[in-house]
């Protein structure tokens, strides 16, 4: 029974949680440079990661 006393904050972070997921959802992409498309499958990291020169002089 004690659930009662936490539910009024319980409820705001819920609240709040929430909000701040929307705002990144939404404003994401300019504030925190966020992606929200796939990159092109020609963009291919893999093979451009690991073509490196390595020296052992």
């Amino acid at each position: 029974m004690v659930f009662h006393v936490y539910y009024p904050a319980l409820a705001v972070l819920v609240l709040f949680i929430a909000v701040v997921i929307m705002l990144l959802l939404r404003f994401g992409s300019r504030w925190c440079k966020l992606r929200h498309t796939a990159k092109p499958p020609e963009y291919d990291w893999e093979d451009k990661t690991y073509e490196q020169k390595v020296s052992y002089a």
